[in-house]
């Protein structure tokens, strides 16, 4: 008998995994690439050790700190700034794009004001706020916020500005009210640039905040742990503490903003899936 041409349950499993592997080699190449030209030049560049450490004292002195409870302390308190100004940012900035999205009063009152404070960088108000609310916490956490909500604030009040029209009024000649016609209609064409402003805002408060923390004499936190470090010419904490931040930068991007989008926008068949998460 001739043997069946289809493809066996065993053989599509063997593919998969070898696709599966080809991608995570494909992924690490690059950081394979830079981890040995790193390891190299601290070997034997013109840096010495303690201010080019190699990546196996970073990698022991991340571990290090981690056992100790210092790196999870100072991540802890940068996380709790991070979340405190972000939402406060996430509230302000959506409520107020959609505003201005839908009311052209509210639009042609806010667009100069945010057309001027959008190009700031929020560093620019640091020592205004130390002015103002002293150093600590408060204006770190309050720093933050205004430097987000801006790209919040446009992303939102582009995607209700982009909301098909025809979509307003045939909902509209079914009867929708207008909470019904925001909850309906609006949110879900307007969430693909709502999320986009976040996910920038986020990213936005996440690099600011680490110089921040420098800044504002915190108690603990990991831009402080940097700053700290440098002082003793401590390399190695130093790159720890980029290490974390990095991981914690992609951790809040994929557990976060891309489950997000699975369950709205791909759920909803306005993205197709990028098969990213588990």
């Amino acid at each position: 008998r001739n043997r069946p041409t289809g493809i066996t349950a065993t053989e599509r499993e063997l593919n998969g995994l070898k696709s599966i592997g080809a991608n995570a080699l494909w992924l690490a190449a690059p950081f394979v690439a830079v981890g040995a030209v790193w390891e190299l030049w601290a070997r034997f560049g013109s840096f010495p050790p303690k201010l080019f450490p190699s990546l196996i004292t970073v990698a022991d002195t991340f571990v290090r700190l981690a056992i100790s409870g210092v790196l999870w302390a100072a991540t802890e308190a940068t996380l709790v700034r991070l979340v405190l100004g972000f939402v406060l940012a996430a509230v302000v900035g959506v409520i107020v794009g959609i505003l201005m999205g839908r009311y052209q009063w509210v639009e042609d009152l806010l667009v100069p004001i945010v057309s001027i404070g959008y190009p700031i960088p929020g560093l620019a108000y640091a020592p205004l706020f130390v002015l103002w609310f002293g150093l600590g916490d408060l204006p770190a956490i309050l720093l933050v916020a205004v430097a987000s909500t801006f790209v919040v604030i446009i992303n939102t009040w582009k995607g209700v500005r982009a909301v098909n029209p025809i979509w307003i009024r045939a909902a509209e000649s079914m009867g929708a009210r207008d909470r019904q016609l925001f909850r309906l209609v609006i949110l879900p064409a307007a969430l693909p640039y709502v999320l986009t402003g976040l996910r920038l805002g986020l990213a936005q408060a996440w690099r600011i905040l680490v110089a921040v923390e420098m800044l504002m004499s915190v108690s603990r936190g990991l831009g402080w742990m940097i700053f700290g470090a440098q002082e003793f010419l401590a390399t190695d904490v130093m790159l720890s503490s980029i290490a974390a931040i990095g991981f914690i930068g992609v951790l809040l991007e994929k557990q976060v903003f891309e489950r997000l989008e699975r369950y709205t926008l791909v759920r909803w068949g306005m993205m197709t899936s990028t098969d990213s998460l588990p």
